[in-house]
């Protein structure tokens, strides 16, 4: 009966060291590639803008995840995002147009004779970005093949593009002919750099040995204005610039893989 209950013992302990030692060596790093389709807005933070509807947009790029215990991961990565949003413009704000494109009023000297001036009423902006996500990510053990996890952190966003179409009323004649603008370059009314949230949860589920299929929900919320304070194009009746002021939010839904 002694010998029996030692060999328990033994069976238990080794079992447990088994186990120990198989938490143990879970990969401290692992690397991935994903996509995220995403729903995205700009939410404005002045009278003179309202939020006019969502953009559909995408994002992809690596991701690389930096274990740090068994419940805890440091994730970042680098990603190409194209997103936007569309803004309406009850008070009025004008532009000058020379030969399809916004002239800025800085420039208008050289093109008074030939310039067209025209009432923005609505704009969707499509802008890219390359975003630096940094998240701590929260995972449960493994369930199955299945592991649950949530992260919260923030994204940082630095334009590389930003392009507008609009829909517009000639300021001379407003019952007349209007000038409707597609992919129009408004880089410059747009901040270079901007800062969002993101949180969300997910799944990963276990394929073979440290390859993973993962999926997950995200929220980013805007903690910098994309747009920049004081535009470069657009004019208030006065003639001095359009204060503007718009923060982009969305959400999107990650599926990818893990290694």
């Amino acid at each position: 009966m002694k010998k029996l209950l030692i060999a328990a013992a033994l069976l238990i302990a080794g079992k447990g060291l088994i186990a120990q030692d198989g938490e143990n060596n879970l990969k401290n790093f692992r690397f991935g590639l994903k996509v995220a389709p995403s729903f995205n807005w700009l939410r404005p933070d002045d009278k003179k803008t309202v939020k006019d509807g969502s953009v559909a947009g995408i994002k992809y790029g690596l991701i690389t995840e930096f274990r740090l215990n068994n419940v805890a991961s440091f994730v970042t990565g680098i990603e190409g995002s194209h997103l936007g949003g569309k803004l309406a413009y009850p008070d009025t704000a004008f532009y000058f147009v020379h030969d399809d494109a916004f002239i800025s009023k800085e420039d208008t000297a050289g093109h008074k004779a030939d310039l067209q001036t025209y009432i923005l009423n609505n704009r969707t902006f499509k802008v890219t970005y390359v975003t630096i996500p940094i998240t701590l990510k929260l995972k449960s053990k493994e369930i199955g093949s299945m592991t649950y996890f949530g992260f919260f952190g923030g994204e940082m966003n630095f334009r590389a593009g930003a392009k507008a179409s609009d829909k517009n009323t000639n300021f001379i004649v407003p019952s007349g002919s209007s000038f409707d603008p597609t992919k129009v370059d408004i880089a410059k009314d747009m901040n270079i750099f901007a800062v969002n949230l993101n949180v969300g949860g997910g799944i990963e589920y276990n394929l073979s040995g440290s390859t993973s299929f993962t999926t997950s929900i995200h929220y980013n919320r805007g903690f910098l204005s994309n747009t920049k304070a004081d535009s470069e194009y657009l004019l208030k009746p006065d003639g001095t610039p359009y204060k503007q002021k718009a923060f982009m939010d969305g959400i999107a839904i990650t599926v990818g893989m893990l290694f």
